[in-house]
């Protein structure tokens, strides 16, 4: 009998050890503070163009052509920066033609790391938002101030030639590409001619716009670009795979032949207008 009753008291002093006993524990609670005031952003280092949402991959500021040691001087206004603009160049090796013809434009340099890694990539333009203001709107638009014309004191003039861009991709660093549809607006490509759609830049007067967010703050803390190309997949430029200028389709000189383009070498200037609200 003793050796049951043991075996049974120890059985019981299992069980109850792993059941526990559980009791209510008193709570007090305080309350401390935590604050955090934001300003509008400082202007940032351009971002090669990508889709988000990810950290950009920053490039190098385009330099000053007036003085390559500072950056090339861009609008901005209540926190929306511009943080690329193209330069167009078409070449030194345009054959004139007895009939109206297109010169496709070469690839834009750009680099990395203070200039250590150059590639080429599709002309762009580029613009940040770090206003701080969930109502912020802006558009960027483009006009070219003369026709090309000659430097010197005799100016032969391209009258009726027109800069036309046949492509267009938005990228943003925070948002995919489906979610810019009916966001970010730009070229409309709406004219057509033997190469496809296009927009042209202006001359004079009107303006042409490239890049702008009607959307209230939908832009806010982001990079926002438009890329001269259709189908522009950022991995496809890199110092490996574009190391060199070459000509592409995206961006095309229009020169009709009654412009009687001679053997010389022709420039225009192109003014680019932030208007950012309110």
């Amino acid at each position: 009998m003793k050796t049951k009753l043991l075996t049974s008291l120890t059985i019981s002093a299992v069980v109850l050890g792993a059941i526990g006993i559980t009791t209510q524990a008193a709570e007090s609670k305080g309350s401390t503070s935590a604050d955090a005031e934001f300003i509008t952003g400082l202007r940032p280092d351009p971002g090669k163009p990508e889709e988000g949402p990810k950290d950009p991959e920053l490039v190098d500021p385009d330099p000053d052509p007036k003085d390559p040691s500072k950056p090339k001087p861009l609008p901005e206004s209540n926190g929306v920066y511009v943080t690329h603009l193209p330069n167009f160049s078409f070449g030194s090796d345009n054959k004139t033609e007895l009939r109206t013809a297109e010169y496709q434009a070469l690839l834009e340099k750009r680099t990395k790391n203070k200039g250590t890694e150059i590639f080429y990539m599709p002309h762009s333009v580029q613009v940040a938002d770090v206003s701080g203001n969930d109502l912020t709107t802006w558009n960027l638009s483009v006009t070219q101030d003369e026709a090309f014309k000659t430097v010197g004191e005799t100016s032969k003039i391209l009258t009726n030639s027109r800069i036309r861009i046949y492509g267009n991709t938005f990228t943003s660093s925070a948002y995919s590409s489906d979610e810019l549809a009916g966001k970010l607006s730009g070229l409309a490509l709406g004219s057509v001619d033997t190469f496809g759609s296009y927009s042209e830049i202006p001359v004079g007067k009107d303006s042409l716009t490239v890049l702008a967010n009607k959307t209230p703050g939908f832009t806010l803390n982001s990079f926002s670009s438009a890329v001269f190309k259709e189908g522009y997949i950022t991995d496809d430029y890199t110092a490996a795979k574009t190391p060199n200028a070459v000509k592409y389709e995206g961006v095309r000189l229009n020169v009709p032949a009654n412009d009687k383009s001679q053997a010389k070498a022709y420039v225009a200037n192109l003014t680019w207008t932030l208007t950012v609200e309110p």
